[in-house]
Order: C-alpha cells, then sequence, then structure tokens
C-alpha cells in the first residue's frame, strides 16, 4: 500500500471500438447465423483505465484515435466514465481501431478479428512530451498493443515508478520476453507464462518455478491468471492458488481488464497480495457477469459486499 498526496495512475494502450456479435442459436460456422451485435467503446489499455476509474482511483490515458467519427465517439465516452483523456492524439488520416468478436455458445470469444494498426503511430516523442505527467504517477499501466520502442523507453525512462503489464496475448507476449523483469507487477495466463519463462505448467508446483523464474528476473507481483480455475500468486514470499466459486458467465470478454484494475486498487489501497488477489478476481467476476465489456456494477462498494458474502 502506497501514499501519494495527489495520486492517479496512467495507462498506456489501446483504444477502439468493440463490435461484438453472438447467435441467438447454436453457432453455425460457414453459415449466416441471426443474434445481436453490439457496439462499444473498448481496447485493452482503455478498457483499464475506466476500470480503474470506476474504483475511484484517478486516471490518465495515454493512446492513439483517429480524426473521425468514432475517435469523437471514444474520446467522449471515455471522459463521461471520468477518465482523463487529455494524453489522446488523434492520426489524421488513419482511421480509430476497431475489434469484432465473435462469442461461442459459451459466451466465450470464438474469434476476433482487429484493426489496430493506429497505435503504431504511438511514438516515444509523445511520451516524453508528457513525461512530467507520467512522472509523477502511482503506477503505471501498459499494454503489449504498444509499440516495442514505447514500452523500452518507459521501462527505462520510468523504473523508478511501480510499472504494471497486461501481456493481451501470447503473440503480443513475445515481444516483451527480453524487458519481463523490469515490470513490478504482471498478469501473464498459463500459456503467456510459459513462453515467457520457457516452463511448462502442469500443476502448482510448475506455477510456483514459473512464478519464481518472473520473481527472480525483477517482477515483484505475479499472478498468472488460469481461466475458471482460478489465479496463482506469488510475491517472493506469499504464494498460493485463489479461486472463487463457479458461476455462469455471461460474457468473458472484459474480465481480465477488470482484473487488472483490481491490482492496481489492490497495490494502491490494500496491504498485501492475498487481499488484492482476491479483490482483482471478484472485480473480474462482476465482469464476468456483464453483457458489456465493462460492467456499471464495478465499483468499489460492490466489490466489498461481495468479498463480505463471500466471508459469510
Amino acid at each position: 500500500m502506497i501514499s501519494k498526496t495527489k495520486q492517479y495512475v496512467c495507462v498506456i494502450g489501446g483504444a477502439n471500438i468493440d463490435l461484438q456479435g453472438s447467435s441467438d442459436n447454436a453457432l453455425l460456422l460457414n453459415d449466416s447465423n441471426p443474434g445481436e451485435i453490439s457496439m462499444s467503446s473498448g481496447g485493452v489499455g482503455r478498457n483499464i483505465a475506466e476500470n480503474i476509474a470506476r474504483l475511484s482511483i484517478p486516471t490518465k490515458i495515454f493512446s492513439y484515435v483517429g480524426s473521425d467519427a468514432m475517435g469523437n465517439f471514444l474520446i467522449e465516452s471515455t471522459q463521461k466514465a471520468n477518465v482523463d483523456t487529455s494524453y489522446i492524439n488523434r492520426h489524421p488520416s488513419l482511421p480509430t481501431s476497431q475489434y469484432l468478436s465473435v462469442l461461442d455458445d459459451n459466451n466465450d470469444m470464438l474469434v476476433s478479428i482487429s484493426d489496430m494498426r493506429i497505435i503504431n503511430e504511438m511514438s516515444v516523442d509523445d511520451i516524453k512530451s508528457h513525461g512530467s505527467t507520467l512522472n509523477q504517477s502511482s503506477v503505471i499501466v501498459i499494454d503489449t498493443n504498444v509499440p516495442i520502442d514505447v514500452i523500452e523507453y518507459v521501462t527505462e525512462e520510468f523504473s523508478h515508478i511501480p510499472l504494471f503489464l497486461d501481456t493481451v496475448s501470447i503473440a503480443k507476449s513475445s515481444k516483451i520476453i527480453h524487458l519481463i523483469g523490469k515490470f513490478h507487477t504482471v498478469k501473464p495466463n498459463r500459456l503467456e507464462s510459459e513462453l515467457i519463462t520457457g516452463i511448462k505448467i502442469t500443476d502448482e508446483s510448475s506455477m510456483l518455478k514459473a512464478a519464481k523464474n518472473l520473481f527472480d528476473r525483477g517482477c515483484k507481483q505475479i499472478f498468472i491468471t488460469l481461466g475458471e480455475d482460478g489465479v496463482f500468486y506469488f510475491d517472493g514470499k506469499n504464494f498460493g492458488k485463489y479461486t472463487q466459486e463457479k458461476i455462469d458467465v455471461v460474457s468473458a470478454n472484459g474480465a481480465g481488464d477488470a482484473f487488472v484494475a483490481g491490482m492496481v486498487y489492490g497495490f494502491l489501497k490494500l496491504s498485501c497480495i492475498q487481499e488484492t488477489v482476491k479483490y482483482a478476481s471478484t472485480a473480474a467476476l462482476i465482469a464476468l457477469k456483464s453483457k458489456n465489456t465493462i460492467s456499471n456494477e464495478l465499483s468499489v462498494e460492490n466489490i466489498e459486499h461481495l468479498l463480505k458474502e463471500d466471508k459469510k
């Protein structure tokens, strides 16, 4: 738990329009499926930023959008979520990023297509121009959609600030393997952990071995997410696997973003990793119950209520 007079979090990452499709009936491949298509503001970085703001922590987002209607929509919706959008750049010609996902019969993502070209326009100079703002933040969160030269610069220039990493995907995790030890807190899933550490995870013993590998390389808090099997956590001293009761999942999209927000909250407000993993997992649980990528039910009050209920 840390304390600063003016505590805020900076998130560097993607912002895009989420288009999500779900079928009314059992999904038929290679065919047209009647169903619903929804549109909302999204992007790993942007979603994390809104989730953190929903936990009453002042948050600033560093990202790129196009000079188009979609970009206007993203900025306006992010402002309404009480996230500072002053550091979002607008590209004059490239379109705002879009992420299209199709859900399977269990409401998990079956396949997705993303147009994220615009985030590659983020440059080291963009970050340098806001160095004083970043330098005063309590935590900096980065997602691996960001160009590697930007990630490398942030890990060098702001190494004195706790850096949190969202690995995003197996493919994108590969580019930060050499940097992993520069992050204070990481949240890889099982497959991403195997890629980064080179350790095959088959049981809790191998999970601990992988977590120790990350700790020995410099990470201070490691959370290996295991889907419905919970989360394995390690901070160099305390370790274990935390699981919650099984629920009917409405949508798994956005659960990881909520978990990251819970990690940030735990680091800033709570006293130990055991409390943090419970808090972050409960934030993710609320997201799993929501049709939307970001749940309107996510709040400090609702998380604390669920945690109290869990103790009964």
